[in-house]
């Protein structure tokens, strides 16, 4: 039976979280939604999730904040275990290195550990697609932006990020792992982490996240380098595998801490930040996962 009261209600959570939907046509701009053809707009609004994660936010008991990592794993039935916790200091600064097999879950489900550990206090850099998950934007360092200003302004908000007295986690490879000869593989690690955990005095926490994508993205990606294309076709459908997590449990492991003093002069920064990509790749080992790094 129609309940008008039921549907004022849920017109007023809507309004109340309206603000919050990703909206694609608007993530696109006026020119560029000239120029694309509408299919091509309703192929990105399916390939990008629209109705599902405005869905989310909808059934989200915490629409906006730090709640909303545990809620959007809730939505997806993604659940996780983690392994080495003890490993920690609360009073402590870190800069936690992890392995970036997804390129979507991973901030998701260690920015929920991070919830319990550190209350609001972590920032986490993501792609631009997730940085426009406006529940969680106080959290996400968007990175790999391509317009000159907001390159500028990356190196800024790095800067901030590794200043602040907030725990810091990167994805050192910068792009999510392929497949190589039949593997899946991390993609060598960048040597920045170190220079910051030096600069700012920030000891290292390596950390191992399991899973991977599925074989179709691997073959788009495949594709991608194989004509040489400017854009990754598999980055088109990272929401896509995002979902297709659905129902998956995931293991965090963390390693011991490595003090910042470690990364002296007598190897490269690049050297160090592949020794310590070496201690996630033994993490996966005490998983039970294989890692190809």
């Amino acid at each position: 039976m129609f309940s008008i009261g039921l549907y004022v209600r849920t017109m007023e959570k809507y309004n109340e979280r309206e603000s919050y939907f990703v909206d694609i046509d608007k993530i696109l701009g006026p020119k560029l939604r000239k120029k694309l053809p509408r299919f091509a707009i309703n192929f990105l609004k399916r390939r990008l999730h629209q109705d599902d994660i405005n869905e989310a936010i909808m059934q989200a008991e915490c629409p906006v904040g730090a709640g909303f990592f545990d809620d959007a794993l809730r939505y997806l039935d993604i659940t996780y275990r983690t392994r080495g916790e003890e490993h920690l200091d609360p009073d402590k600064r870190y800069i936690f290195a992890c392995n970036h097999p997804l390129g979507g879950p991973e901030a998701l489900i260690i920015g929920s550990v991070f919830r319990k550990l550190y209350g609001d206090g972590f920032k986490v850099p993501v792609t631009p697609i997730l940085a426009h998950l406006k529940p969680l934007t106080e959290f996400f360092v968007p990175v790999n932006n391509l317009s000159s200003k907001q390159s500028r302004d990356l190196g800024t908000r790095i800067a901030e990020m590794f200043e602040s007295d907030k725990q810091v986690l990167v994805f050192p490879a910068g792009l999510c792992a392929k497949k190589i000869k039949g593997k899946v593989t991390e993609m060598p690690w960048k040597k920045m982490f170190i220079t910051q955990s030096r600069r700012h005095e920030r000891d290292v926490v390596p950390i191992h996240i399991s899973g991977h994508n599925s074989k179709w993205f691997f073959f788009l990606s495949k594709v991608s380098r194989f004509f040489k294309l400017k854009i990754n076709l598999g980055m088109l459908y990272l929401v896509d595998e995002l979902f297709k997590q659905r129902g998956n449990e995931f293991v965090i492991t963390f390693g011991e801490p490595i003090p910042y003093t470690t990364f002296d002069r007598s190897k490269t920064d690049l050297q160090w930040a592949a020794e310590v990509k070496d201690k996630v790749a033994k993490l996966a080992e005490g998983n039970g996962c294989v890692m190809n790094m």
